[in-house]
């Protein structure tokens, strides 16, 4: 058992290490990569290896061709708005029903966590210090509205999109105005107002994509 456990464990730590180059753009799309350079970059066997690539297959951020190359395709602006557009219905929900759902105590650790990235960003941390508090606050709005399915594919779609976030809370004077927006959805789900909270959170996603595409295009 504790072998199988092993085993589970490296393939799980391979495909997210690959799955984060990949999303960064260490690996930016059209790179070429096969099994035994991975295998030689990870310091593990070639059985983990091709056990991640084939959940990054499903995953679509590679693909095999018939050379046995593995091709990043990653995820492109197009992707990274078709994502946005996802947010923005499902968390909108998720807001909705958190005002609703959450608990006196979820709101608590929702109110501290809030603080804390009001508090670090004022302080001018590393942008990468606030993506984590940012995450982790929609996090305990997508616990928060009580469903498992919601959570589950708003926790994949954040990482899919993390990135896209970094750049766009990098972006000057956008960590103060997610503060300010943050607070609005908290105040909201405060209040039990589901209405509210579900509009503050459209207005956010709204945003942060329109944010992430401004900045985009100028790199572009």
């Amino acid at each position: 058992m504790d072998r199988v456990a092993r085993h589970g464990s490296l393939r799980s730590e391979v495909y997210r290490r690959l799955r984060d180059d990949i999303l960064i753009g260490r690996y930016p799309s059209g790179t070429a990569l096969t099994e035994a350079q991975i295998s030689r970059e990870m310091g593990v066997s070639r059985t983990p290896v091709r056990e991640a690539i084939s959940q990054l297959t499903l995953d679509g951020l590679v693909f095999s061709t018939p050379n046995k190359s593995i091709i990043v395709q990653g995820f492109d602006n197009n992707d990274i708005h078709d994502l946005y557009d996802v947010r923005r219905i499902m968390e909108v929900i998720a807001a909705a029903r958190a005002a609703e759902k959450m608990s006196d105590e979820q709101i608590r650790e929702l109110q501290e966590v809030y603080d804390r990235e009001a508090s670090e960003t004022r302080a001018r941390v590393s942008t990468a210090a606030l993506q984590d508090l940012d995450n982790n606050f929609h996090e305990k709005i997508f616990f928060g509205s009580g469903s498992k399915v919601f959570r589950n594919i708003l926790t994949s779609i954040s990482i899919y999109t993390r990135h896209a976030r970094l750049v766009s809370l990098a972006t000057p004077g956008r960590s103060l105005k997610v503060i300010d927006e943050h607070g609005r959805i908290l105040a909201a789900i405060k209040n039990r107002d589901s209405q509210a909270a579900g509009q503050a959170m459209r207005d956010h996603i709204d945003n942060a994509a329109m944010n992430f595409m401004t900045v985009s295009h100028k790199g572009g």
